[in-house]
């Protein structure tokens, strides 16, 4: 597996951690401040760990992905609790669309590229089969 797969695929999941964590009646205050402030911090992480290796539109949502969370350590730390609980679930969301259209592209250029040698290596063994087998004499 890629790492661009694995990044993304982990942002996935701790942004809709997230999502439910900034609903959830059971974590509030300091405990749902520290909770997007890993968030935030891991955002960057998996963003940047792969931010030079794809394409120009998978370094732009890195870029954006690592912008939401270090926005997300900032509101986390500097907005009151009520304030917080709704910008923690728009950055969630943010990063949880993000992640999913990162993984989108990553499957429709995957894919492309599977297609491409499937198609290729079907076209080789036809042409092999069309040949005439030479004649021993």
């Amino acid at each position: 597996m890629r790492l661009h797969f694995i990044s993304r695929l982990a942002l996935l999941i701790v942004g809709a951690f997230l999502v439910v964590a900034s609903q959830e009646g059971a974590w509030t205050g300091a405990t749902l401040q520290w909770l997007f402030v890993i968030g935030g911090a891991l955002a960057i992480v998996f963003a940047g760990a792969d931010a030079t290796l794809d394409t120009l539109a998978q370094r732009g949502l890195d870029l954006a992905t690592a912008l939401i969370g270090a926005w997300m350590i900032v509101e986390a730390l500097a907005l009151n609790a009520g304030t917080a609980q709704w910008w923690s679930f728009g950055s969630a969301v943010a990063v949880v669309a993000l992640s999913a259209t990162g993984l989108v592209i990553h499957e429709w250029s995957t894919e492309r590229v599977v297609h491409e040698l499937r198609v290729t290596h079907h076209e080789d063994v036809r042409r092999r089969s069309e040949r005439p087998a030479p004649v021993a004499g």
